[in-house]
């Protein structure tokens, strides 16, 4: 009886273990997620429209969004990107300013760097390994 006891209450904990990854969708854990930081450069306080990808949860292999904003010179961000997708940012000037931008890798590793000719979008990209 002991044994049977035992058995019930060990599939009753895989069961509600198997409930718990589906839901939290720890199936899809990828192991691997790259923080980006994203810097965009030029004369200080010109507005700039933006966008650039991140990934909504570092556990989940879900597709990168791609996030728009208007902003002020210099301008950052620090997001994560999942391994395997690509780590973008875009800047365009509202007038002939020069832009530059650059994705660093853990904050101090220089990834990508870009910079346009005056008032042309820049554009600094990277797949980030798997």
């Amino acid at each position: 009886m002991k044994t049977l006891a035992v058995v019930a209450a060990l599939v009753l904990v895989g069961a509600g273990f198997v409930v718990a990854v589906k839901h939290f969708g720890w199936s899809e854990i990828t192991g691997k997620a790259w923080a980006v930081t994203y810097e965009v450069t030029g004369r200080a306080g010109a507005p700039v429209k933006i966008s650039y990808t991140e990934n909504p949860s570092p556990r989940k292999r879900d597709a990168p969004r791609t996030i728009s904003v208007d902003g002020a010179l210099p301008w950052t961000a620090e997001v994560v990107v999942n391994s395997g997708q690509k780590a973008e940012v875009t800047a365009t000037p509202t007038g002939d300013e020069v832009l530059s931008c650059r994705i660093l890798l853990d904050g101090e590793r220089v990834w990508a760097s870009s910079t346009a000719a005056p008032g042309r979008p820049v554009t600094c990209d990277e797949v980030t390994d798997r």
